[in-house]
């Protein structure tokens, strides 16, 4: 049975982890670190993962070791279920008259170290999937089991390969008695305040392994009902309105027509009294009443694995066969798959008879060791003196932390293992810091040759070792080990039948100077002439950037695609840095903090995050959020020397202790209570951060939004649950104030808009307004006026209005619809599904012209009051509870009734306002908003770029319902294969 392991990743600024691939003839198997940017990283390298169902995690139960998991689940999760319902509708059609069998369902398992079930338990408020089950399954640091005759057996095996699990611990483990008394009043706490399972309740002869147990049984199950939930949205139940629980969603039936509506009267704890009738409500979402999870104990513990395919059959002998009296055919079948077949003459012929001696399997080593304290427990570890377990092994990778390159243990390690082992080392230290997303750094390339002040080369060092990060250079002195290969992308080995490395398919590192002289003479002309625009309209332009209050204030966007990491754009993340006052970081999709990395050097990075004052997550989409705990951690890590905070914060102190605890994350309350409970796992800096949920201004009225300060205590004093004082915002903030509205997209979303302290009298303050992911909105409008910046999506082209409406995003017509009713000085448009959106030209009308209709009386989709806070609803839902002015569905145009230009990359779009100015984004941008004026000077350098690259096929289809192609390339242009997978394009449906 063929089999090969290809290395898709080595530790890099933005792809952190290293990540393998074994494949075999029935399925793929991940092996490895699962960090953030770990699914960008497969499709930059073209890897199939819809045939994997097992993923083997190794390292340590971290962020940065499992940050990616998620996301990939998620994009999993819908592939299987899709494939599932077109394989069950054709088996629908055959069953009735040819008895196929039923399709099975599909299924995900997941092997890890200690606290992963606990870490995926804690995304609850975010997943919901229905009939996918995930089997998670935890390695703790036990003794091997054997046989009776002394084996070490498999951990884990299939019809392909076997699995032992090596969880090995670290020798410095220091008792902590006030951390373990802790612990014991938070479960105690957990278990008679929070566990809602009702067969899962402590009994009181219950001990410590039965607690354990329960608490497994408890995390288990919420998997459950995330992943393999039977639950409908649309089940609604009767009930007297008095046994409401509030907040919920509540409805009416009309004794007439029949139909629903929401109820709009007195409601349960209000002071008006409750009328005497029957309503509707859901039944909760499962997931929505697990209130809290059994607090984990430290997990140290670090995974590495030796897999090793099973043995192969000995060549079958015909002559032999012949001779025994077997007649040809389906008995010399039966006799190479193992059975024993009858002779001619009636006499038993045993498989042995007839087949030559067993081919032992072969297989590899991943060991991982973030540090040195693992080294000795893992040269003890018994499987490497065990036969039957390293037989065949002839190759070991090496996943290590910083310092362990050249570890005088290791490399007698080595030697023990003997001269037929390979040994392939990924680190930092052995690893140089390339670029590893070649396709959107080709891009920004030749971005940069035509605005090269807003796009520059990604940061990345071909050849520098150790790597330098923000953390510094190693500590350690870097000694290279003997006879080992530094691993790389591309890399292959063959496992069966024969041992081979294969170094064909190594990608080279990206050669910038060769796609800069690929780039055609007219582009880079049209480029020169739009520099002699700027230059030639430079009064104007100076006149704009006069009505602007601090001018210099840079908008780097990080991400600008939606739902999924595509080969061109990163999800959502925007950074904006405010001179003299600090920086602000508008959503945190998935490896936010790689893509930091890129755009900034370390040097300057180190500074970018000592000064960072806010992180806003407007809502809980798994692509606006994944990548805030790294972002939190890199902070810490510097601002912090990781060191947490010897008090907890209180409203008291919030205002005076900015020193201690300068950052702050403003969100709704699931978002927070996901870090809370996150910060169980690992000690990312929950401690030092200043967690404020906002409460939204209320429709239609001018009541504000107000800042809740969320205590990190597990048992908080009531009155620490207070309102932030408006004028501690500039203290703890940087800001004047802070506004926030609820917006029609999923429930909790909110857009924000923040203002500045005022620092001329001659323009209004800088005001930034954000809308997140969200369809138009008024009340949007109402808080955001007069905004110096508006970020606004603009998911689709205004030919796909209907598919805006129904998965409740923008079109680029209505954002800018948005920014002109606002009076905003300018728009940046953001989070597309596709990789080139169609560049908006925006012509100033004169009086008697007429402007373009960007916004149809009916787009506005304003949430009303209660109408979102359905805490029955899962805050990651493609649908929502609100009912709003949305066009019905029937009168949602089609694509063909819409105007449109076709296959152009530019529309235009008449505007009254001569001051409204319009950006569009691209990851790694960075432009000062003085400066946006000067960009429409680049639309005809930018669209002949993009007609070329479309018509050599280049383009990213996106991923919104299309996929990328499975064709592999590197930064250069050269196809490399992956596995020996075909070019067929593959489909997902994550409609965040």
């Amino acid at each position: 049975m063929d089999s090969s392991l290809q290395i898709i990743s080595t530790p890099t600024a933005d792809s952190p982890g290293t990540v393998v691939i074994l494949s075999t003839a029935k399925q793929n198997y991940i092996f490895g670190s699962n960090s953030e940017g770990t699914q960008r990283t497969l499709t930059q390298a073209g890897a199939k993962i819809v045939k994997v169902k097992d993923f083997f995690i190794t390292g340590r139960t971290e962020w940065s070791n499992m940050g990616g998991l998620v996301g990939m689940m998620l994009t999993l999760a819908d592939s299987a279920s899709t494939s599932y319902d077109t394989s069950m509708e054709q088996y629908r059609k055959k069953a009735m008259h040819k008895g196929h069998p039923e399709p099975p369902r599909p299924k995900m398992n997941v092997y890890g170290p200690p606290n992963l079930k606990h870490m995926l338990a804690t995304c609850r408020r975010f997943i919901f999937r229905k009939g996918v089950p995930v089997e998670v399954t935890e390695y703790k640091n036990v003794a091997p089991g054997k046989a009776n005759d002394g084996r070490v057996l498999p951990t884990w095996e299939d019809n392909s390969i076997k699995v032992w699990a090596l969880p090995i611990a670290p020798t410095s483990r220091t008792p902590n008695t006030k951390q373990e008394a802790k612990l014991e009043a938070e479960r105690a706490h957990f278990d008679k305040e929070l566990n809602v399972f009702e067969e899962l309740q402590a009994s009181e002869s219950e001990n410590a392994a039965d607690r354990e147990a329960r608490y497994d049984q408890i995390r288990t199950a919420t998997l459950n009902h995330m992943f393999n939930s039977t639950w409908r949205f649309d089940t609604l139940v009767e009930r007297h309105i008095s046994e409401i629980e509030m907040p919920a969603a509540i409805f009416v039936r009309d004794p007439v027509t029949k139909h629903t509506h929401p109820y709009t009267g007195p409601l349960p704890g209000g002071k008006e009294p409750l009328p005497d009738i029957t309503v509707l409500t859901r039944t909760p979402w499962p997931g929505a009443l697990v209130r809290g999870l059994p607090p984990p104990a430290p997990a140290p513990e670090a995974l590495s694995y030796i897999v090793r395919t099973h043995p192969v059959r000995g060549k079958f002998n015909p002559v032999r066969a012949k001779e025994l009296g077997v007649k040809p055919g389906r008995d010399y079948s039966r006799l190479s798959q193992g059975e024993t077949v009858k002779s001619e003459k009636g006499e038993d012929v045993t498989p042995d008879m007839v087949l030559g001696p067993d081919r032992p399997g072969q297989g590899f080593a991943i060991i991982d060791l973030p540090s040195v304290e693992y080294v000795d427990n893992l040269i003890q570890r018994e499987e490497f003196v065990a036969k039957t377990v390293v037989e065949g092994v002839r190759l070991c990778v090496w996943i290590l932390g910083p310092g362990l390159s050249g570890h005088s243990g290791l490399e007698d390690f080595m030697q023990m293992l003997g001269p037929q082992v390979q040994h392939i080392v990924s680190s930092r230290d052995s690893c140089p810091d390339r670029l590893s997303f070649d396709s959107v750094a080709a891009q920004t390339i030749r971005l940069g040759q035509i605005d090269g002040e807003r796009y520059h080369v990604p940061f990345h060092d071909n050849t520098a070792l150790p790597q330098k990060t923000i953390a510094g250079s190693s500590a350690f002195q870097v000694v290279p080990f003997k006879n080992i290969i530094p691993a790389e992308r591309g890399l292959k080995f063959r496992i069966m039948p024969n041992f081979e490395m294969r170094r064909d398919g190594i990608l080279p590192p990206l050669d910038v100077s060769a796609i800069q002289q690929n780039t055609p003479p007219e582009i880079l002309d049209l480029a020169k002439d739009s520099l002699a625009s700027i230059a030639q309209d430079s009064e104007a332009l100076q006149a704009w950037t006069q009505l602007l209050s601090r001018p210099d204030t840079d908008v780097i966007t990080l991400g600008t695609g939606s739902a999924l990491p595509s080969k061109y754009r990163n999800v959502s993340g925007t950074l904006v840095r405010v001179p003299g006052v600090g920086n602000y970081l508008f959503d945190a999709g998935e490896n936010t903090l790689g893509q930091l990395q890129r755009v900034f050097g370390p040097d300057e990075l180190v500074d970018v995050l000592r000064n960072l004052r806010m992180i806003w997550i407007s809502h809980l989409h798994a692509d606006h959020h994944l990548g805030t705990t790294s972002i939190i951690k890199a902070w810490y890590t510097i601002v912090h020397n990781g060191v947490p905070a010897a008090e907890p914060l209180t409203i008291h102190s919030l205002a005076s202790q900015t020193k201690n605890f300068s950052l702050a994350v403003i969100s709704h309350e699931g978002m927070l209570k996901w870090l809370g409970e996150y910060a169980a796992v690992e000690d990312f800096g929950y401690s030092r951060i200043a967690p404020l949920e906002i409460k939204p201004v209320r429709h239609s009225q001018d009541t504000g939004s107000v800042l809740k300060f969320v205590p990190s205590s597990p048992f908080p004093k009531y009155d620490q649950f207070e309102t932030v004082p408006q004028h501690h915002y500039e203290a703890i903030l940087g800001l004047e104030d802070i506004q926030a509205c609820k917006v029609s997209h999923c429930n909790g979303a909110m857009a924000v808009s923040i203002t500045f302290p005022t620092t001329s009298s001659s323009t209004p303050p800088l005001k930034i307004s954000y809308s997140g992911d969200c369809r138009p909105s008024e009340q949007f409008v109402h808080i955001g006026r007069n905004s110096t910046l508006l970020i606004h999506e603009a998911t689709f082209d205004d030919e796909l209005l209907g598919d805006a409406i129904a998965k409740k995003h923008s079109t680029t017509s209505e954002a800018l619809g948005i920014g002109a009713k606002m009076d905003a000085k300018a728009v940046v448009l953001t989070h597309f599904s596709q990789r080139y959106q169609k560049i908006p030209v925006l012509q100033t009308i004169d009086n008697g012209e007429e402007a373009d209709d960007l916004l149809d009386p009916n787009a506005m989709e304003d949430v009303q009051e209660n109408e979102d806070e359905d805490v029955d609803e899962p805050d990651n839902m493609d649908v929502s509870t609100t009912t709003t002015s949305a066009v019905p569905h029937s009168a949602i145009p089609t694509d063909s009734a819409l105007k449109g230009n076709g296959k152009g990359v530019e529309t235009v779009i008449k505007v009254r306002s001569k001051d409204l100015k319009v950006a569009i984004a691209f990851d790694y941008m960075r432009v000062r908003i003085g400066d946006i004026a000067k960009l429409e000077k680049f639309n005809p350098a930018l669209e002949k770029l993009f007609e070329r690259e479309d018509v050599e096929g280049e383009g990213d289809e996106g991923a919104e319902g299309k996929g990328e192609s499975d064709e592999k390339k590197n930064g250069n242009g050269k196809k490399v294969g992956v596995g020996g997978e075909g070019g067929k394009k593959k489909k997902s449906k994550r409609n965040n």
